[in-house]
């Protein structure tokens, strides 16, 4: 029987992860060296769909394809290796269920709606822990363990590409793919592997202390010091101090600075001497913006940094509390503390808070891309949307 995977969020859970859940389906929120779908693609060697909200399904759709059942698989469930082998063994009609919760299912229909559940299907209870991305600082506390899953599902079978004589190399547990650069660098895998994308480069004087995962073409400046939990996502650029943090695609912290427990969208950019704290004074614990409720949240970590949507910047020696939220597309040019929380597509500089008028901010994006080509034109209407959403928000700090 052939088989059609569908990672579900069309739900009002997704909204707990904003600002990252905005501009993309949950199962493409990016946890380790891989994205979430990318992960279950890897594992089960098919395409991947979404049944997701309105405004992203165009952009993320369902996998056309004559199956005669779909898998369908909660969109923040993260992969493990007892997951995988509990899915793989479901029948037709069953669920697989934690805690009273459904986890996956295999069904001859696909659901419809919003939150939907299935109590029509035979409940698999399992008895193994399950990981799952509820919140957005679950995205770099999760970090290390699905680091370490996918350097595994990556490179099972595999042999790496050969290093220099030039690098200081600390231990074997190390991946570099074809066609990466790596030429006068300090790795250590004592403690954990290092993965290295294709055709990454990483530069000399750089300092990289596993678990870390630098993804395809990005770039690892030089004199770079990244500890225990890093990953770098696909055509990033990143130099300075990075612990604990998670970089996605094609943003750039590429000058000194610290970043610490902290989650970066993508297309961001920090500029020079940037630093976020990540730890208060007191040592009580960090509460962050949720845009589910409108209030602050209890996260219950004394530990926890800079949470930045896509397409947000920030000018040189930006400043970021301990628990900052900084939503889509914001622009920030601020000398003092930037605040706590900024909503999306924000304006915010010494002399006035305002919004990023929308025109400016597609043609900035425009510039940036290269090019407006057809390619861009849902992106366009993805942000379009988030925009409008958010409206409210910037009358709230514009007014404040």
């Amino acid at each position: 029987m052939s088989c059609s995977i569908v990672l579900y969020d069309n739900a009002e859970w997704r909204r707990q992860l904003l600002p990252f859940s905005a501009t993309r389906p949950v199962g493409n929120l990016r946890v380790g060296i891989c994205t979430i779908d990318e992960k279950w693609r890897q594992i089960f060697g098919k395409e991947v769909g979404y049944l997701t909200v309105d405004y992203l399904q165009d952009a993320f759709p369902l996998i056309n394809s004559d199956t005669t059942y779909n898998l369908i698989i909660k969109a923040s469930v993260l992969p493990s290796d007892q997951l995988a082998e509990a899915i793989d063994r479901l029948s037709v009609g069953e669920c697989l269920v934690k805690n009273g919760a459904w986890i996956a299912a295999k069904t001859e229909v696909l659901p419809v709606g919003i939150d939907i559940t299935f109590s029509d299907l035979k409940p698999i209870n399992v008895d193994f822990p399950i990981e799952e991305v509820c919140y957005p600082e679950d995205i770099y506390l999760h970090n290390k363990k699905q680091l370490l899953f996918d350097f595994n599902l990556l490179t099972k079978g595999r042999s790496t590409a050969k290093l220099s004589s030039s690098n200081m190399i600390f231990g074997e547990w190390i991946f570099v793919e074809e066609g990466a650069q790596v030429e006068g660098v300090s790795l250590n895998s004592l403690n954990g592997p290092i993965y290295i994308g294709k055709h990454a480069n990483l530069e000399e004087g750089s300092f990289l202390r596993g678990y870390v995962g630098i993804g395809d073409i990005a770039r690892v400046k030089m004199g770079s010091r990244l500890y225990e939990n890093v990953s770098i996502g696909p055509q990033s650029t990143v130099g300075g101090e990075v612990n604990n943090s998670v970089l996605w695609g094609n943003s750039a912290k590429g000058h000194d600075g610290y970043l610490g427990c902290s989650v970066i969208g993508e297309g961001c950019n920090l500029g020079a001497g940037t630093s976020n704290s990540n730890l208060k004074n007191n040592w009580s614990t960090v509460k962050l913006y949720d845009y589910f409720s409108g209030g602050m949240r209890d996260t219950k970590l004394q530990k926890c940094g800079l949470m930045m949507g896509d397409y947000a910047m920030a000018a040189i020696n930006s400043s970021f509390n301990t628990g900052s939220v900084i939503g889509v597309g914001a622009q920030i040019a601020l000398s003092k503390f930037i605040p706590k929380f900024v909503p999306d597509f924000s304006w915010l500089t010494d002399k006035e808070y305002t919004d990023y008028k929308l025109d400016g901010f597609l043609n900035m994006l425009q510039r940036k891309q290269g090019s407006a080509n057809s390619n861009h034109l849902k992106d366009y209407e993805i942000i379009k949307r988030v925009f409008k959403d958010t409206e409210s928000l910037r009358v709230q700090l514009i007014n404040h």
